[in-house]
C-alpha cells in the first residue's frame, strides 16, 4: 500500500514544521515535524513498510492521513503511483512589466516623510523630454504593459500630456497617474477621461488640518478632496494611498470612514518608510504599528512556482528617477542599476544588480530561507534593509512575528 499527497497539493520543510500548499483551495496548511517526515518517507517507499499497520501505536499516524484523505489533499493506492511531477519546474526568467517614472522632483508640496524629499525648491530633474518619450518606447519594446507617472508632482512637468500621449500611442495596457491632485482642474479631467487613466492619491487625514500638517501645504486638503469628487463623478477609477506617521497616527479609521463615504475601497494604512525625509525615528508612529506578518497564507500554482525563481513584489518593476537612475522600486534609492542617459535601457535591464534583485528569491533571505510559509508570505525588501542595522539586501523582515526554528509564533 502507497501514500501521496495529491497532484494539487505540495509538501514544503521549515526548520521545526512543515505547511502543506494546496493549490485547488489556495491554502496553506501548517504540520508538525512528524508529519514531515513521514509524508516525505511515504514517498519513498511502500506505507505497510513504513509502519506496522496492525500495531495500535501507529493509529494517530494513520489517523493524520485518513484526514488528509477525506480533505481530499492525500490518497491511498494498491500501486506504486507515478512520481508527480515538480511543483517548482522552471518559470522563464523574468522581463520588463510595470515601470513607475519620477518625471519631476518638483512637489508643490512639501510632506513630512518624502521618500524623494521632493518640495517647492526642487529643480524639475535633468532627463531631456526627449529621452523620457523614447524610454516609453523602449520600455515598451522590452515588455512593459504597464506605467506610472509619479513624482514630486508629475503635474508640475510642463509636458505630462505629451508622456501620457505616447504611452497610449505605444498601447501600454495601463497607465496611471500618482498625483497630490491639488492641481487638477477641469481641463485634466477631460484629458483624463479621453485618455482612459486610471489616477491615485495620498490622503492623510479626514480633516484639513492634520492633512495639511504632513504637507506643509496649507489649503492642500480642500483641493485634493475638491479633485477627488471630480475624479468620481466623472467615472475615473481612483484608489486611494494612505501613510501614518506620528502627525497623524490618530487618523487611521478615519480615513477608511472617508474612503467608504466617497465608494471607495478600504484604505488600509501603511507606515511610513525610513528612506528620504521618511529616515528619521522622531516622525514614526508612537502608538500605530503595521500589522505583522500572520496566516492564514494563501497562494496558488503559479504564485509558488514563480516564487522559486523570482521576488515576488519586485520581479518585472523599475523605477526610473528625474536624474535617469533605474531602481529596482522606489523605496531602493541607493539600489542603482544603470542610468538611461548614459546606457540603452535593455543593457540596464540585463545586468547584474537588477537581475540579482528581481531572482531574489525566500530561499536567498535570513529566516525565510528556513521558513515553511516562504512561498506564500510577502516581502518587502526595501523595507527589510533600511530597517536592518547593516543594511543587508538579504536581512529578515521586520515584520514577521515567526520563528521557524522552534515553529512558535510571538
Amino acid at each position: 500500500m502507497y501514500y501521496r499527497l495529491k497532484s494539487h497539493c505540495a509538501l514544503i520543510e521549515g526548520a521545526a514544521r512543515g505547511a502543506i500548499y494546496d493549490f485547488r483551495s489556495g491554502k496553506v496548511l501548517s504540520v508538525n515535524r512528524g508529519a514531515v517526515e513521514l509524508l516525505t518517507a511515504c514517498q519513498q517507499a511502500p506505507l505497510d513498510t513504513l509502519l506496522d499497520l496492525q500495531d495500535p501505536a501507529v493509529r494517530p499516524y494513520l489517523t493524520f492521513l485518513d484526514t488528509l484523505a477525506r480533505r481530499n489533499l492525500g490518497s491511498y493506492y494498491a500501486l506504486n503511483p507515478p512520481a508527480a511531477a515538480s511543483q517548482s519546474e522552471y518559470v522563464p526568467a523574468a522581463t520588463l512589466d510595470f515601470l513607475w517614472l519620477e518625471i519631476t522632483s518638483c512637489c508643490n508640496n512639501r510632506c513630512l516623510h518624502c521618500y524623494t524629499a521632493s518640495s517647492p525648491a526642487l529643480q524639475q530633474g535633468c532627463v531631456p523630454h526627449e529621452r523620457w518619450l523614447s524610454l516609453i518606447s523602449e520600455a515598451r519594446e522590452q515588455g512593459a504593459t504597464a506605467l506610472q507617472l509619479i513624482g514630486g508632482e508629475p503635474l508640475l512637468y510642463p509636458k505630462w500630456r505629451e508622456l501620457i500621449g505616447k504611452a497610449a500611442e505605444e498601447a501600454y495596457d495601463y497607465i496611471e497617474i500618482f498625483t497630490n491632485a491639488t492641481l487638477i482642474d477641469e481641463d485634466c479631467i477631460r484629458f483624463f477621461k479621453h485618455h482612459n487613466l486610471y489616477l491615485a492619491t495620498t490622503i492623510y487625514a479626514a480633516s484639513a488640518d492634520i492633512h495639511d500638517r504632513v504637507t506643509g501645504n496649507q489649503g492642500s486638503f480642500d483641493k485634493t478632496m475638491t479633485a477627488i469628487k471630480k475624479i468620481l463623478a466623472a467615472g475615473i477609477p481612483l484608489r486611494i494611498a494612505s501613510i501614518l506617521m506620528k502627525a497623524n497616527e490618530t487618523e487611521a479609521q478615519n480615513i477608511i470612514q472617508l474612503c467608504r463615504e466617497l465608494g471607495l475601497p478600504d484604505t488600509v494604512p501603511d507606515v511610513i518608510r525610513p528612506t528620504g525625509r521618511g529616515d528619521d525615528d522622531g516622525l514614526l508612529p508612537r502608538h500605530y504599528h503595521r500589522p505583522p506578518v500572520r496566516p492564514p497564507f494563501y497562494t496558488d500554482r503559479d504564485s509558488f512556482r514563480l516564487a522559486h525563481f523570482s521576488h515576488s513584489c519586485l520581479s518585472g518593476k523599475i523605477a526610473i528617477t528625474a536624474d535617469g537612475d533605474v531602481l529596482p522600486c522606489i523605496f531602493a534609492r541607493d539600489r542603482i542599476a544603470g542610468n538611461i542617459l548614459n546606457r540603452p535601457l535593455r543593457e540596464v535591464l540585463s545586468g547584474a544588480v537588477l537581475q540579482e534583485t528581481w531572482n531574489t528569491t525566500k530561499d536567498a533571505i535570513i529566516k525565510c530561507r528556513d521558513c515553511e510559509y516562504r512561498y506564500a508570505c510577502s516581502d518587502c525588501r526595501p523595507l527589510a534593509q533600511s530597517t536592518d542595522p547593516d543594511k543587508r539586501w538579504c536581512a529578515p523582515s521586520p515584520y514577521c512575528d515567526y520563528n521557524p526554528y522552534t515553529g512558535q509564533w510571538n
